[in-house]
């Protein structure tokens, strides 16, 4: 046994450490960065203390196509926000890159303006590409991501702004820009900080607060908490709004002003974490990592190797859960492990962690799935153990069977030459083995005694239980003719060896041939049928007593029924009457009783074969769940002399 559970332990164990492995490997990685846009990005609010002034479609449309002309509008714009000196901005940040020189009066504008204003930050860049070092006449190493040039703006307009470089890095494997780059080195070794940064630090400084970087990477980057979907920056100010005249200076009063491209036209869009099927131009990029930063909204990535030893740990525990408790309990744990594993990604994000939202859950459920094939194997095993010994259980049930038959009368016409009365009886058991009864014999030359009786439960305790009181019953009523006396002596026969508190419903008559006087008693059986003058069926509500087996003590009743000749009366188990349909619907008494009505002048063997075939029509195919036992007596009168 311990073998077998260290083998179905250590398996699935194994799996998962596999799985793991796999998942730690990067497989996950596209899945995984997508889980994470979804839980995390897009869920805050534009910030009221950045707005967008944007060369849209309606501004391309008035002021002709984007080409070096636009200095001057540029210049003009920043004139037009300098014109009110008691509402100037915090700071402006032109993302549009001014590299050499074209009209020499449009630069000196464009430079003047931006002089004036003070405040200015310009789009510097930088160009990658594979550098080559080499020692000695020989390569020795190679790296695909050097700074191999840097693009400035022309000299004027660079001596009296600050530069912010404008690269974006989108993730290699899906191309989506989710980090950004705070600062890039140029080939002399000067570090670069980005538009997003140097924006941020001016503002904080003008308002008189600290300025914190954010904690990166080797390369420089961190992650980027997008403040909305793309557009959320959108308040519909547009270039041409503002040289117009019809954005008023309150607008950008102390705050921060980006000016940039806002037209698919101009190619500057990047699809970002966020929203991966909208775009976001450039500029509103550059609002949503000046907003992180102003706000400190800044995230660290907790490192890969430290998460994959928590959940390695953690899952060692579930391991051990899943493969000792059953699947179904496990697939509770299961489902509450990834709800609270979702939940908890979200608390690490709020805590300012980004975390990898799929690994636990992906494990876990990997986990779960080697525990079911796991359990489903041993199940197997089991269930090949059960069938075997389903196979030796039915043998002994198809004995018993034979000899519960074989205990029951099943000889018809029982008495032949007897004229005075006819009767049959039938039972068809629900399983191999039933818990019903029925008997009846001469106790002497005038005394005809009927049994009927339902065992409580079924298979083969119910039919040894049938037998032991079938056995007692007619031991007893051959020296007794009264048949509540019969069923007392009984009751206190069975109840003092009773360990299993097994209970029996039985109506007994007994039959006075020569006078059709049936005196009956009835352990809480079903009402008996007896034919009416008018050829109806009705049932006798007799006298009930209680169960036999139930309680010692009890006393039970006689009641009597004079039968005329042609008399039919019927008793039978409650398997008829609680026939039940596919639909749940019972079969009950009065389609019973019209069952018996119709064949009212048959013999018994007739009768019990049509209210046999009238339940069968009801049920259909559904599978019978209890004995259907059926007495039917015809009484014909005295024999004549």
């Amino acid at each position: 046994m311990k073998h077998s559970l260290f083998r179905f332990f250590l398996i699935p164990l194994l799996i998962s450490i596999l799985t793991l492995s796999i998942i730690y490997a990067g497989a996950l990685h596209y899945l995984d960065r997508q889980a994470q846009d979804a839980l995390y990005q897009g869920q805050g609010h534009a910030s009221n203390d950045i707005i967008i002034i944007g060369i849209d479609n309606q501004t391309l449309a008035e002021l002709g196509t984007y080409g070096p002309g636009y200095r001057t509008y540029i210049a003009y714009a920043l004139e037009k926000i300098a014109s009110d000196p008691d509402h100037l901005p915090a700071v402006v940040a032109v993302d549009i890159l001014y590299e050499g020189q074209t009209d020499p009066a449009a630069d000196e504008q464009l430079a003047r303006a931006a002089e004036k204003l003070g405040t200015v930050v310009t789009a510097c860049m930088a160009e990658y590409g594979s550098e080559i070092t080499w020692e000695n006449g020989h390569a020795v190493s190679l790296d695909a991501s050097a700074v191999i040039s840097f693009v400035d703006p022309y000299e004027s307009l660079k001596s009296v702004t600050t530069q912010g470089h404008i690269n974006a890095m989108a993730d290699k494997v899906d191309g989506v820009l989710r980090h950004a780059m705070l600062y890039v080195t140029k080939p002399g070794g000067e570090k670069v900080y980005s538009m997003a940064a140097q924006t941020a630090k001016i503002y904080m400084e003008r308002i008189g607060k600290d300025f914190t970087l954010p904690d990166v990477d080797a390369a420089g980057h961190y992650y980027v908490p997008f403040a909305g979907q793309p557009g959320a920056f959108d308040d519909g100010y547009s270039l041409l709004n503002l040289l117009m005249g019809q954005i008023t200076s309150d607008v950008w009063a102390n705050k921060v002003v980006l000016i940039g491209p806002y037209a698919p036209a101009m190619q500057d869009a990047y699809i970002t974490s966020a929203n991966r099927g909208v775009p976001m131009n450039g500029v509103e990029y550059q609002a949503n990592v000046i907003q992180s930063l102003l706000q400190k909204n800044l995230k660290t990535e907790a490192p890969d190797l430290i998460q994959f030893i928590a959940m390695a740990l953690f899952c060692v525990g579930v391991t051990f859960l899943f493969f000792r408790l059953n699947t179904r309990i496990s697939g509770i744990i299961c489902i509450s492990i990834i709800v609270m594993s979702l939940i908890g990604s979200w608390g690490f994000w709020l805590g300012g962690w980004v975390v990898h939202v799929l690994w636990l859950p992906v494990a876990i459920v990997m986990l779960y799935l080697a525990s079911v094939i796991a359990h489903y194997v041993r199940t197997s095993m089991e269930r090949h153990a059960l069938e075997l010994e389903k196979e030796r259980v039915t043998t002994e049930l198809s004995l018993a069977t034979r000899i519960q038959s074989s205990f029951l009368p099943k000889v018809f016409p029982p008495f032949p030459d007897r004229h005075e009365f006819d009767l049959y009886a039938s039972m068809t058991p629900a399983r191999e083995v039933g818990g019903d009864l029925y008997d009846f014999f001469l106790i002497d030359e005038d005394h005809l005694c009927m049994v009927i009786g339902d065992v409580s439960g079924k298979g083969v305790p119910a039919s040894l239980f049938m037998m032991l009181s079938s056995a007692l019953i007619h031991h007893v009523a051959m020296h007794e003719l009264s048949p509540a006396k019969i069923l007392t002596s009984v009751n206190e026969e069975i109840c003092s060896r009773n360990p299993e508190e097994m209970f029996v419903t039985v109506w007994l008559g007994v039959l006075e041939i020569s006078t059709g006087i049936l005196t009956a008693a009835s352990a809480g059986h079903e009402f008996p049928a007896m034919k009416k003058p008018d050829g109806s069926f009705e049932l006798i509500r007799d006298k009930h007593g209680f169960v036999l087996g139930g309680m010692e003590g009890v006393r039970y009743r006689d009641y009597t029924l004079q039968l005329e000749p042609g008399s039919r009366f019927f008793v039978y188990t409650d398997g008829v009457p609680e026939a039940t349909d596919a639909n749940k619907n019972m079969y009950g008494t009065e389609r019973m009783l019209e069952a018996l009505r119709q064949k009212q002048d048959s013999t018994p063997q007739e009768i019990l074969s049509a209210v046999s075939q009238s339940v069968k029509d009801f049920v259909g195919p559904t599978e019978q769940f209890d004995d259907l036992t059926m007495l039917c007596l015809e009484y014909n009168g005295p024999q004549q002399s």
